[in-house]
This record gives C-alpha cells, structure tokens and sequence, in this order.
C-alpha cells in the first residue's frame, strides 16, 4: 500500500470520534501570516491551552538558523511509518499534500495534551477542520483574518523565504481559506488585530456575536476581491 491508497481508504475509528466530542478542540485556521502560530503561542503561555503537534512525512525546513525541531513543530515520520499508522487506525485526521506529503493529527498526540487539562489547539488546515466538523457536528472553527490586505502582504514578503511563485501559490490557497466563512457557517472569521486583543475575542466568544460577526465577514469579502485582484496582474 503507497500513502495515497492509505489516505483515500482511512476511516476515522470510534475511540477519536469518542475522544474528539468529549474533549473540543480549538481550532485555529488561517492562511500563511495571517498570525496563527503567535496566537497559538500566546494562547499557550497562558495555560489554558497547548498545541496539538501533526505529524509529517516531509524534512524539517529552516526557521531562522536553525530547523524544524522533531516533536515541537512537527513529529516528522517516515512514509512506512505514516503507512503503518494509517493502517492501524491512529489518526484523527490525515491528508495527502501535493500528492506525496502525509499531515496527520494522532490520536496519541491530541489524547497526550487531553491529559495535561488543557484545551487542545488544532493549527491545521481548511481541509482537516472540516474533517474534525464530519467526526463531530458541534466542532467549530475560528478562521483568522488579517485586518487588511496591505498588512498581509507586507508580514508576506516580510518572512524574506518566498519566492514570487511561491508567493502566488500560497495567495491561490488563500482564496480558498477566506471562501470558506461563505461556505460554510462553522468557520467563524477572527480578525486578527493584536495578539492579546485577539485572544480575549476568541477566549470571550465574542466573535459569534452578530455585528462582530458581519464586521469581520466584510473583511472578508475585501480581502478576497484584493487578493484576486493581486492574482490576476501576477499570473504565473
């Protein structure tokens, strides 16, 4: 069996369904700078919360000067190993990334920070949080915004690792990340201001309210209309 085939024929077993409906994660979406590995620090430094770490089948990349660190990032695998725990039924989720790169959440992992007593943090995908919405009909996510356009192109190009092809791929999957408040009711857009204010929205639940709610859908809207503007003058 190849990882493809162990993907598309993975079934979500019982013990993560048990797991994940008794235990809510929160669920942290998001495109690239839109600020959520800092919130996810931030929430974390406060206690109440930890990360869940995926797994990967891909090599660490560069932070800084140094890499990926094994168990803090990411736990990184290897192919077989990612074939061996699809097989035996140990993710909660996993997805295939440009058709040969695994990210799976572990049961192991998500149970390891249940039994710290802290609410577990997803940092995963659009993909991968309505895989958590299909194990669980109460599961929500925050979708977080940049406050504008010019901010997220700018915290972009001030990472210094993009290329411009890069760059483009990355604002493609964008699109798709800010469509789906549209879509689907269960992403609730956060716009992400300042880390502590930010936080205090998420902690607070304020974002379901209604006039936070549709103020931060029209940033939304904007920033999909300027983010396809940026597409169409930078075709590949």
């Amino acid at each position: 069996m190849n990882l493809q085939e162990a993907v598309n024929t993975y079934h979500i077993p019982e013990e993560a369904r048990q797991l994940i409906h008794a235990h809510q994660p929160l669920g942290l979406a998001g495109p690239t700078g839109a600020g959520k590995s800092t919130l996810a620090h931030y929430l974390t430094l406060r206690g109440d919360y930890a990360p869940v770490v995926s797994d990967t089948t891909r090599r660490p990349r560069p932070i800084g000067n140094d890499d990926e660190v094994n168990g803090v990032h990411y736990w990184f695998i290897t192919d077989q190993v990612a074939i061996e725990k699809l097989s035996n039924s140990q993710y909660v989720e996993a997805k295939l990334v440009h058709g040969d790169t695994v990210y799976g959440t572990s049961i192991a992992a998500y149970r390891t920070v249940v039994e710290s007593g802290r609410t577990p943090i997803l940092d995963i995908d659009i993909q991968g949080m309505e895989e958590f919405m299909a194990v669980d009909p109460d599961f929500e996510a925050i979708l977080l915004l940049p406050p504008s356009f010019e901010v997220w192109n700018e915290r972009i190009d001030g990472r210094g690792d993009m290329t411009p092809e890069n760059k483009i791929r990355r604002f493609q999957s964008a699109l798709n990340e800010y469509e789906a408040v549209f879509r689907n009711e269960r992403f609730y857009p956060v716009i992400n201001t300042e880390v502590v204010e930010t936080a205090e929205v998420i902690k607070s639940k304020s974002y379901k309210v209604d006039d936070y709610r549709q103020n931060a859908l029209a940033v939304a809207q904007k920033l999909i209309n300027e983010t396809q503007t940026f597409l169409d003058s930078h075709a590949l």
